[in-house]
Order: structure tokens, then C-alpha cells, then sequence
């Protein structure tokens, strides 16, 4: 059931519960002007709701930017293949149907609350504070009145309540979080045999294989759309000379709202000495690191120097400071360490610890009390904080004054045109939709967007790192695929290198209709390898990580001999499972809270996902044919 839960949780859900902050983002990541949205035209009509192309094209900008946000580096992966547009589709479909379910079952949205979600959102506030003026000139500013704003925003707490209702009625077992720990914690032991591809090399040259590979391959020598660009980089340090004022009231202000986040919680300073426990399940190492910890505390106590102690031992980073870790809060730490550091007094050195990571000696050096700041001794860090707060709003409004002069004009060429290269401009040439090969590179979702541009056509406001940016198209060239003669070079190394992992296969495959794995190594004229324990969530050491197999040999009982050879990377590998033990140990109680929250935020989703299939089956949904393919029925 887990292990369903497991494999069935998609990237689908992600948005269900960030949609009031993609909303309202959308209009500082759009800034009200940019691609054209054809309104007139519906997306998707679910039931009686009809979501327009402007619904769905809002909710693709916003939610492009949100992931960015949520998931940072990994954002550009976890969007690639479409992932993004089919999000969007089945999000905006799924909102509607809970809408709709939410007014089935009378679940209520006050007016004070959607006053309150809008009053909330940092985007309408000056100061922290409400600001209807602002409020009012956004909305104008993307074309938008308060009704509708307002309306889409009760539309989002309201799915959001619905699926609140949902996830409530879900509950992790003791049963679920021990078959988890399970899953999780047992090891096993393997003996393999490697077939290396690099063996079995071939050197074809004969052009008519080659060139019939090439026929058969034709699709993957393609080379992409590519296209030219200028860009206009605006960097916050503009606004850093600014002489930006503070008023006294604006302190108080400041002051009386943040309170809270002002106050410096208690705290220690502490060094520790790490005897790092890799595996658990091994007794003899287990006991040999428990050994040397209390060995290590004898000669601390009988007056050797704690820090040169660390230095010498510790199998943690930190002990190359000295052990020293710096002050932390309350909560920073695995609970066994955290209690006995705030438990022992300044200078004074604790009896071994035992936590997840292995066994510890802790040193607390210094006590700081929760400290809450007066007004006067925080005046400066709030001043800074407002400054600061007040500079991203004057770039902002730098930015988007220049965007409006730029598009004033038709684009950055005819700004600069007209008034004599006043802005300085990046040029960047052949980006493809991946971005590599350009400044681009590892920016694919940037990439993608701008290249959806056309020819002298200007792209939104962007976010760049730290920076904005302001795109220009300035050519585009179309894909193509290369004649063989061009990139016959390539075809024969990528036919030989496949040739070489088939020869390796049939080599495995002949050598795997042994009976015992000392047979097929006597066989193939190779020796086997003998592993390490490990789990199913770390790279098998001299193998690597290939999950078919991972589930096999857990699957398997100890002395079975695998048949089917498994290929990982240019390696192909025999396998016979030695043994699989359960976790040494019983679960933590901090292992087992992680495991629940874990296996309660999947079962949720799986909740939310189930529920949604059940209102798809009885909903009628017709989805615009160019979105039809990121549907998910």
C-alpha cells in the first residue's frame, strides 16, 4: 500500500496548495504587459465553469515562477518535457471541481476572509500595511477590477478549504510507519560480476552500417531551433546609492508588527566530537566506535584538550574547527543532542551521545538567554530591514518605468534607435530551448520561454539569478539534421559504443545460464565483487544505483542468483544476493516522526489526487485541442 503511495505521488499536486501565491504573483512576474493573450478563446470548461486562455496563461507564468522559487536549481529539471503546462491544465481543472464540490457540501468563504488573504499579500502593502491605492493601481495597472480579483481569490480559498477537508480525513498507522522503516532501513549484501563495455569494443567503418544506423537514429543528430537575442540586464546595486529615508514612525511601526521576529531566542554555543555510525546492522563497528568514543572521553577528562581532541577525531566537519558548531536555537538539533547541550553548564563536557549519526561528546561553551530588543537597540537593524524593504520596491518600480519607455517604442532596438544607444545591451547567440551551449545554460525553463518568442519581439520582465532582464529576439534559425556526411564521425562512435554494451549483454546473458554466480564467474573468465551492506536509498558501492535491480535484489531471497543481467551505464552486471537483514535497530523516535509526516503528506496527496479522479469520472471536461495534450484524464 505505502510503496503505492510511494511511486503514485506526482509533480501534479505540487500547486494545490500554493495558489493564492501564484496568483497574486502573477501580476509581479507578468507586470501586466507582455505576450499577447487571446481572451476571446476558452482553455477549458469544466462543467459549467469556462477557464479562458488568460486564466490559464496567468497560472503558467505564475506557477513557472513559484516552482522557481519553491525548488530553486532543481526547479529547471522538474520542469522539463512539458511538466509545467500539464501542472497548469490539470491544476486549473481540478480547482474547478473543487470548487464546485466545495458548494456542494456548503463549505463557507466570508467576505472577511478573502479581506483578509488580500490584506495579507506583501504585494498591495506599504510599510506593512494595507495600501488601497496600491491595491486599486496594480489591479488597474493588469487590467483587472477588485470584483474579479477579488472573486478568483475566494475561489482559492475555497478550493483550498476543499482540499484541506480532504486531507483531513487521512491517517497514518503504527503498522504503515513500521513496514516504512522497513522499507527503508534494511540492508543487503550482493556479490557481482561487471561485464565493462570498453572489453567488448568494435571499430565499424563500413558506411553502409553506419549510414543505416544513422537512417534508423536520424531524429537524435537533429540540431535544435536556435535563435539571437539581445538583452537589457538591470542589477538592484542601482538602487544602493539611493538616499532612501526612514521615518521615526516607520521604526515604531516596524517596531510594534515584528516583535516577534526581533526576539533572540535562547541559545547555547557548543562543540562536539562525532564518532560517525555509517551501518547500524554492524555490531563490530558499532561497538569499535563506542569503544574509541569512551576511550576518547577518558583522555578528556584526565585533561586532554577537547578542541585538539575534535581535530583529531571527529568525523564531522566541524571538527576541523575544533568541534566548534557556533549557537544554535532550540530545534536546530536531533533532539538527543539538543537536550544535553541546553542541559550542561558552560565548559562543562557531557558522557557519550548516542543520535541517528553515530555517538557523540558534547562541550557547551556559553548560555544566551531569549532576549527580546528594545526599540532603541534595534533601531538600526530596522532601519537596514526597511532600506532594504524600500529598495526592492524603488527597483521594482525602476524596472518596470524602463519596460514601459522600451515598449513605448516596439522593442529594445528602437528605444536605443531613438535615443542614440542609450542602454547597454548583452548579446547573446545560438540558445536553443535547453539554453546550453549560452549563458543560458542551466536555466532551461528560461530558455524555453524566450524562445517561444518570434523575431523582434520582446519578452516580459525576468527574473535572472538576482538580476531582471529584458529580452529581444533578434534572429531565429530553424532545427535541422545534418547530413551524414557531415557528422559521420559521431555516428560511428555512438554505433560502436552501443555495439560494445550489446556485446557485453550477450556476454552476461550466456554467462547468467549458470547455476550459482562461482559458476558464471568460472564461466565468463571474471571474478566477482562482494558489496558493502547497503539500503535501497544509496548508490551499491563499484555499481552504482539502478532501481529495477534495487527492487530485485530486496525481492530476492539470500544465496538467489539473479538471471537477468542489469545494465548501468556502460557496465553490465550479474548479481547474486548474499543476504537482506532487517534494521538493526528499533526506530527512533525522531526517525519515526519524519516517517509519518513523510507517509502522512504522500497518503494526503494520494487522498486529493483519489478524490479528484472520482469528480473527473462524473464532471463533463473539455479542454481547448492545442492544451490537449497536457491533459492527464
Amino acid at each position: 500500500m505505502i510503496s503505492k503511495f510511494r511511486q503514485q505521488k506526482k509533480l501534479t499536486v505540487f500547486a494545490l496548495w500554493f495558489v493564492i501565491a501564484a496568483f497574486i504573483g502573477t501580476i509581479f512576474f507578468a507586470w501586466g504587459i507582455g505576450d499577447q493573450i487571446a481572451q476571446s478563446n476558452f482553455a477549458i470548461k469544466v462543467n459549467e465553469t469556462v477557464i479562458t486562455d488568460a486564466d490559464y496563461s496567468q497560472k503558467l507564468d505564475a506557477t513557472r515562477e513559484n516552482f522557481r522559487s519553491l525548488f530553486g536549481a532543481q526547479a529547471d529539471e522538474l520542469t522539463k518535457d512539458n511538466i509545467l503546462e500539464k501542472t497548469v491544465v490539470n491544476e486549473l481543472i481540478a480547482q474547478a471541481l473543487l470548487i464546485e464540490e466545495a458548494k456542494r457540501l456548503n463549505i463557507p468563504v466570508s467576505d472577511a476572509e478573502v479581506q483578509m488573504a488580500i490584506q495579507n499579500m506583501q504585494s498591495f502593502q506599504t510599510d506593512g500595511q494595507f495600501n488601497i491605492e496600491q491595491y486599486t493601481e496594480i489591479l488597474a495597472r493588469n487590467r483587472m477590477t477588485p470584483a474579479v480579483f477579488e472573486q478568483k481569490v475566494k475561489d482559492d480559498i475555497t478550493s483550498q478549504k476543499m482540499t484541506e477537508v480532504i486531507k483531513g480525513s487521512v491517517a497514518v498507522t503504527p503498522k504503515e510507519i513500521e513496514n516504512e522503516y522497513k522499507y527503508r532501513s534494511s540492508t543487503a549484501v550482493i556479490n557481482f560480476i561487471a561485464f565493462n563495455a570498453d572489453s567488448y569494443l568494435t571499430n565499424v567503418t563500413d558506411d553502409a552500417v553506419l549510414k543505416k544506423y544513422y537512417d534508423e537514429h536520424k531524429e537524435e543528430y537533429r540540431v535544435p531551433e536556435k535563435a539571437n537575442f539581445i538583452a537589457l540586464v538591470f542589477d538592484p546595486s542601482v538602487v544602493q546609492n539611493m538616499d532612501i529615508p526612514v521615518s521615526d514612525k516607520e521604526v515604531d511601526d516596524y517596531f510594534q508588527r515584528n516583535k516577534a521576529t526581533l526576539t533572540q531566542p535562547e541559545s547555547v554555543k557548543a562543540s562536539h566530537i562525532l564518532f560517525r555510525v555509517e551501518d547500524w546492522t554492524n555490531k563490530a563497528d558499532v561497538d569499535a566506535k563506542q569503544k574509541l568514543a569512551a576511550d576518547v572521553l577518558a583522555q578528556i577528562k584526565a585533561g586532554a584538550d577537547f578542541a585538539e581532541m575534535a581535530k583529531k577525531y571527529s568525523a564531522d566537519s566541524s571538527g576541523q574547527q575544533s568541534g566548534d558548531l557556533g549557537y544554535f536555537s532550540k530545534g536546530q538539533m536531533v533532539p538527543e543532542f539538543e537536550t544535553e547541550a541546553f542541559r550542561l553548564k558552560n565548559g562543562e563536557v557531557s558522557n557519550i551521545v548516542k543520535t541517528d549519526f553515530g555517538f557523540h561528546i558534547i562541550k557547551t561553551i556559553d548560555h544566551k538567554i531569549e532576549a527580546s530588543p528594545s526599540k532603541e537597540q534595534a533601531k538600526a537593524q530596522i532601519i537596514d530591514l526597511i532600506k532594504k524593504e524600500k529598495g526592492q520596491a524603488a527597483f521594482k518600480s525602476f524596472v518596470f518605468d524602463k519596460y514601459k519607455e522600451i515598449v513605448s517604442e516596439s522593442n529594445i532596438t528602437a528605444y536605443n534607435k531613438k535615443n542614440g544607444g542609450k542602454l547597454p545591451v548583452a548579446k547573446l547567440e545560438g540558445v536553443t530551448e535547453t539554453g546550453e551551449g549560452s549563458p543560458l545554460a542551466g536555466k532551461p525553463d528560461l530558455a524555453k520561454r524566450i524562445m517561444a518568442m518570434t523575431k523582434t519581439e520582446i519578452s516580459q520582465i525576468l527574473d535572472f539569478d538576482d538580476k531582471k532582464v529584458i529580452f529581444e529576439m533578434t534572429d531565429k534559425f530553424p532545427s535541422y539534421i545534418p547530413k551524414y556526411e557531415q557528422i559521420k564521425n559521431r555516428v560511428a562512435m555512438e554505433y560502436n559504443a552501443e555495439q560494445s554494451v550489446k556485446a557485453a549483454e550477450k556476454a552476461a546473458l550466456e554467462a547468467a545460464k549458470s547455476k550459482t554466480i562461482e559458476e558464471a564467474s568460472a564461466k565468463a573468465g571474471k571474478s566477482f565483487t562482494t558489496t558493502k551492506a547497503f539500503n535501497r536509498n544509496e548508490p551499491i558501492e563499484g555499481l552504482g544505483m539502478n532501481n529495477d535491480l534495487m527492487d530485485a535484489v530486496f525481492a530476492s531471497k539470500p544465496g538467489s542468483f539473479l538471471a537477468k543481467p542489469y545494465t548501468v551505464g556502460a557496465n553490465v552486471y550479474l548479481v547474486q544476493v548474499v543476504s537482506i537483514a532487517p534494521p538493526a535497530a528499533p526506530v527512533s523516535a525522531t526517525l519515526k516522526e519524519q516517517i509519518s509526516t513523510s507517509l502522512l503528506s504522500v497518503k494526503q496527496d494520494e487522498a486529493v489526487n483519489d478524490y479528484i479522479a472520482a469528480l473527473k469520472k462524473k464532471a463533463k471536461i473539455e479542454v481547448n485541442p492545442a492544451l490537449q495534450q497536457f491533459y492527464v484524464k
